[in-house]
């Protein structure tokens, strides 16, 4: 069974962005940093071949 470690983040605004990543701690750490330039950011897991969203908590601090 493959392990599920690909993830999507969204990144909306005037030009939005979409990254790939192999990396959960690499996804964190995009999503604030984008969180903390102010940017509307959204996370999903590959499972079973469907992008499934992920919650990830920020404190911001």
């Amino acid at each position: 069974m493959k392990p599920n470690n690909i993830y999507r983040i969204t990144i909306d605004g005037d030009n939005p962005r979409q990254y790939h990543l192999h990396s959960r701690w690499l996804a964190e750490v995009y999503l604030q940093t984008y969180r903390q330039m102010g940017k509307q950011v959204s996370i999903e897991q590959l499972v079973d071949g469907f992008w499934q969203p992920l919650q990830v908590y920020y404190t911001g601090a």
